[in-house]
């Protein structure tokens, strides 16, 4: 048994992801973002439970993401509605954990009986990254770059059901953008 007894029985879940490259042109302010938005509707319960919000990057992107100091140009808001209504977080770098191959963002606690939601609106900065390390590469990704979320409850272990029974949190998104840096 662990210290506090958590609950979490997730019956319905229905994930969303939707973004936007805007291509690195060096010297040229503005460029280089990624913005994601990620949204989960879930139907159950979450008795103070954690969730963590995973979300795997382009092969393209590893070695940007290999640097610890990536994580300092994601930002972003979680919006989550919970039995006690509308909570907003803004991203601290405490919540965020980076990988060669994932972005791991944890959210605060919380306590949902029937519908709750979640949604990110983040905004990586690869353009300023670049800036800051020019000599590491993102190739070009001819058939879109690829990114998959997934929104996971952290149960307990006599929790009998860990993933959703119908439906889904996770969700790809392939942008139509082929290049990340445009060269002059």
């Amino acid at each position: 048994m662990t210290e506090k007894e958590t609950r979490t029985l997730i019956c319905a879940a229905d994930g969303k992801l939707e973004g936007q490259i805007v291509p690195f042109i060096q010297g040229l302010p503005f460029t280089g973002n990624i913005t994601l938005h990620y949204s989960a509707r879930n139907v159950g319960f979450v008795d103070g439970d954690v969730s963590i919000l995973t979300i795997k990057l382009p092969d393209e992107f590893k070695y940007v993401a290999s640097v610890p100091e990536f994580s300092k140009y994601i930002k972003g808001t979680l919006h989550i509605q919970a039995l006690l209504g509308h909570n907003e977080t803004e991203l601290t770098p405490e919540m965020i954990e980076t990988y060669t191959d994932r972005i791991i963002i944890y959210t605060p606690h919380t306590f949902w009986i029937g519908v709750g939601e979640v949604e990110a609106d983040l905004t990586i900065n690869y353009g300023e990254f670049l800036t800051e390390y020019p000599s590491l590469p993102i190739s070009d990704a001819p058939l879109g770059y690829i990114f998959m979320a997934q929104l996971k409850y952290d149960s307990a272990m006599w929790d009998v059901i860990k993933d959703p029974i119908l439906g889904t949190n996770d969700e790809t998104y392939i942008t139509k953008e082929t290049t990340a840096i445009v060269d002059q």
